[in-house]
């Protein structure tokens, strides 16, 4: 389980305080998948890095199975995550060469991570590219060895800030598969996306933020119910409950 208490991170530029995310509480169990969601610049990103201890928070505390943040070795040893717009992978390595390094800081066997990289080079359809540089693949391409890298090290929770970004739709829906996989093996994710598609196809919960707030906290069935108005796309109910900022 996934403790997050009175969470919260101010920023200080010159005299002026930037609120980027106001304090909330959650709790994430095992086997499940949250969505943050909400407008750029509402507070989903920062919530990741204050997540991935990227960023320190201002207030609060994050716990995962009675470890805190504050241990921070064995917290990171049990987290594994790709950030949008952050350069994920080392572009001089092949896929296959990418994985054995991320496993091998992490302090796993050959013996252990040999057979996870095959599984998930052939699982996210890599195969042909295995030997070459990431520096010569697509954009979607290079993010799919970016998950893969993490998939491989087996972490308790995953944080994947958009992560079909990039994809073509095939590997898009694929991605869903994936992540309903992992999701399988008592694994917390949580993710970062504005596609409405996954998450009524993936997710349990949806985390929305706007101006730094977290202001609701409920399942994509329970907001298209409420909201929806006989429309069943959540993207229709999400807008206006974004306008209502309640739920």
């Amino acid at each position: 389980m996934l403790e997050i208490t009175n969470l919260s991170k101010t920023f200080k530029i010159k005299s002026r305080e930037i609120k980027a995310v106001k304090p909330y509480d959650l709790t994430i169990n095992k086997g499940e998948v949250v969505a943050f969601i909400g407008p750029n610049g509402a507070g989903k990103t920062t919530s990741i890095k204050m997540l991935c201890g990227l960023v320190t928070p201002t207030t609060g505390n994050i716990c995962l199975c009675d470890m805190t943040i504050s241990k921070r070795s064995k917290y990171l040893s049990q987290l594994g995550a790709v950030l949008e717009g952050a350069r994920n992978i080392y572009w001089r390595l092949n896929p296959f060469e990418n994985m054995e390094v991320f496993c091998r800081m992490r302090g796993l066997a050959p013996k252990v991570y040999l057979d996870r990289i095959d599984h998930y080079i052939k699982l996210l359809d890599l195969e042909k590219y295995k030997t070459i540089e990431c520096r010569y693949l697509s954009r979607g391409n290079q993010q799919k060895v970016a998950i893969a890298c993490i998939l491989a090290l087996n972490a308790e929770v995953l944080l994947l800030d958009e992560p079909t970004l990039g994809l073509d739709i095939e590997m898009s829906h694929r991605m869903m598969e994936i992540i309903s996989g992992e999701k399988s093996k008592d694994r917390i994710i949580i993710v970062t996306t504005h596609d409405m598609e996954f998450i009524e196809q993936t997710v349990d919960r949806v985390v929305a933020f706007k101006d730094g707030n977290v202001f609701f906290k409920s399942t994509p069935t329970e907001i298209i119910s409420k909201f929806g108005n006989g429309d069943n796309r959540l993207s229709t109910a999400y807008l206006k409950a974004i306008k209502e900022e309640t739920l």
